[in-house]
């Protein structure tokens, strides 16, 4: 499975990433592109531990069931239930340029450290994961939301 310490995979989000324009319409789901900037952002600040968190309840019961979903190779199901920390209000109205260039630079950041900080970190359903892990859950997730706007 892809993952983002590849430079192959990395140079392929970032491309998509770049393409991504304030106009791009949704295929599914209720978020703003803007809004899913924000969203796509969030699971990267906890893997780089800019934000902290613990595996949840259901993540503890539910983890030997799931994981295969977030490793294997077919892609996220459209309208899968997200974290409520992952959530973006409808009301919250977020600016395109400024959630593009933080996504970026953290998508940058998880490439270039990410292996060395990543698997220090929880995962707020998996719990303790293996920074390849991460890599490998991470590009699943913005190649979900990337598709979900097109690109």
């Amino acid at each position: 499975m892809k993952n983002l310490f590849e430079k192959e995979t990395f140079d392929e989000i970032a491309l998509r990433l770049n393409q991504i324009n304030s106009n791009a319409d949704r295929k599914w789901g209720k978020m703003t592109v803007a809004q899913m900037l924000a969203h796509a952002a969030t699971p990267l600040e906890y893997a780089l531990g800019d934000k902290k968190g613990k595996q949840s309840i259901m993540g503890m019961l539910f983890k030997p069931f799931a994981k295969n979903v977030f490793f294997e190779e077919k892609p996220y199901k459209q309208n899968l239930p997200t974290a409520p920390e992952f959530k973006i209000s409808e009301a919250d109205q977020k600016q395109f340029d400024a959630e593009k260039t933080k996504l970026t630079d953290l998508l940058n950041r998880f490439h270039q450290t990410g292996k060395h900080v990543a698997g220090n970190h929880q995962h707020l359903f998996l719990g303790k994961i293996t920074a390849d892990e991460w890599a490998r859950t991470m590009y699943k997730h913005l190649d979900h939301h990337f598709r979900q706007f097109g690109v």
